[in-house]
């Protein structure tokens, strides 16, 4: 090996050694194929359960009750051809809505840093967060 060979060995050794350590939770996704969708029923009060039926095209994930508070989730990959799509039927008293809770290429560009893809279904609406902590309002019951 001639001198330079051994300054770049160095050098990318040294500049390995002085980046941060990551912590064992932490990843860097470039490429991200699992996901998880939360919906969590948001409204402040038990008089009505929230009832949510989720499905794709290959999957039926059931009708699941969810009082105040409550948290349905579920995992899955995203297929190769990219055309994966959840959505579920809402219901909560005599308000009913269907909203799709991913889709590749809107809500997977929204979570796809964490993976996580949350919906709070609230008295006024359906928000979305990528990290259970900032909301944005997405839609209207009508």
């Amino acid at each position: 090996m001639n001198h330079f060979s051994l300054l770049v060995i160095f050098l990318i050794i040294f500049h390995i050694s002085q980046a941060p350590a990551l912590a064992y939770d932490e990843e860097i996704i470039i490429l991200r194929f699992k996901y998880k969708v939360h919906i969590i029923n948001g409204f402040t009060s038990n008089e009505n359960p929230l009832i949510t039926h989720c499905k794709s095209k290959d999957n039926d994930l059931g009708e699941h009750v969810l009082w105040m508070n409550n948290e349905f989730m579920f995992k899955f990959r995203k297929n190769i051809f990219g055309t994966t799509c959840f959505w579920c039927d809402m219901r909560h008293g005599s308000a009913q809505k269907t909203i799709d809770v991913f889709r590749v290429g809107h809500e997977s560009n929204k979570c796809h840093g964490t993976g996580n893809c949350f919906w709070s279904v609230r008295e006024d609406g359906f928000y979305f967060s990528d990290n259970n902590q900032s909301w944005i309002k997405m839609y209207d019951w009508v």
